[in-house]
């Protein structure tokens, strides 16, 4: 009888430790990883990819509910009328490759440099890197009606009022309707609003870099554009490549700070791609030819995006 009870205890161990082998395995495999993450892909299944596919069958349809409650298969025609008839198209364009590789480039200078002052023991280091963030979370609607107070066409504009007491300016400047000023002043106001989370990223990557390097190059008399040149930068490429693609992504289709300051104007001299998206479907309710814009405007910045995350791992296989 004892000996039986032991076999069976035995045996049942012996079953439960398969039990717990097969679950760890099964935790350890990529089966458990994937049920961790199958709320997530769902998400953006539902919320990214479905839309995108949807808005490309649209782009093959004549779809003007205005005119008729039913769509009519076209093809290509939508995209040919954009790449042919529509000369709005290219100025558009155009228009949205300064928009982003401008404030791209304008906010990755300008938040690295940002990011190695606020990197200094200065004083009251923690109350400066607070202050950096509130462009960052403040709505865009409240800087867009901010900067368009500031540059206010007016006597009221706070730009038009401080140059004039300078001599700088003797009639008021129509910032924001002219063809000259506009993109200056709109790629200010993303700088402002965008430099923040650029310099965060780089802060983040600055405070891994092992001091013993900057106090190795000091000590061999390197001065301080050399040790950012020769220690810093290297340090901060990888950093550097993924704050920009994220940046490019971010801008490409971040319409509402333009929208808000300039509705698309002076004309269209300020209307990116995903304003013409906006336009086209629900102004003029023609949900065809915006997804076709829509598209297009993807498969561009796919391009954009796989050219440069080509060209960074030829350059690193390059240097390894």
């Amino acid at each position: 009888m004892t000996e039986a009870v032991s076999a069976a205890i035995g045996t049942g161990g012996r079953g439960a430790g398969r039990v717990r082998g097969r679950t760890g395995a099964w935790m350890r495999g990529q089966g458990f990883w994937l049920a961790l993450m199958s709320p997530v892909l769902l998400f953006l299944i539902v919320t990214q990819f479905w839309p995108l596919v949807d808005t490309s069958r649209i782009s093959v349809f004549d779809y003007q509910p205005t005119r008729s409650p039913d769509s009519t298969f076209v093809g290509v025609q939508n995209y040919v009328d954009l790449f042919v008839n529509d000369r709005r198209f290219w100025i558009i364009t155009r228009n949205s490759f300064l928009w982003m590789l401008g404030s791209t480039a304008v906010q990755v200078v300008v938040g690295t440099a940002g990011a190695l002052v606020l990197n200094m023991n200065l004083r009251l280091r923690g109350l400066w890197r607070g202050l950096m963030m509130v462009p960052w979370v403040t709505p865009v609607v409240v800087v867009a009606i901010i900067w368009r107070w500031m540059f206010d066409g007016g006597e009221n504009g706070l730009v038009n009022y401080y140059l004039g007491q300078a001599g700088l300016l003797s009639d008021p400047l129509v910032w924001l309707s002219s063809d000259v000023w506009v993109w200056p002043v709109v790629l200010l106001a993303s700088t402002w609003k965008g430099t923040p989370f650029v310099i965060l990223l780089v802060l983040a990557g600055l405070q891994s870099l092992p001091g013993e390097l900057i106090e190795s190059a000091r000590v061999d008399g390197a001065g301080a554009f050399k040790r950012f040149r020769y220690v810093v930068l290297p340090h901060l490429r990888p950093t550097l490549a993924v704050t920009t693609l994220i940046a490019l992504v971010t801008v490409w289709f971040k319409f509402e700070l333009i929208w808000a300051l300039t509705t698309g104007g002076p004309a269209f001299a300020t209307t990116i791609l995903p304003i013409y998206v906006f336009t086209q479907a629900f102004r003029d309710f023609n949900f065809g030819m915006a997804g076709a814009v829509a598209t297009i405007a993807m498969l561009t910045l796919l391009t954009v995006v796989g050219v440069l995350g080509l060209l960074t791992r030829l350059r690193k296989e390059g240097s390894s």
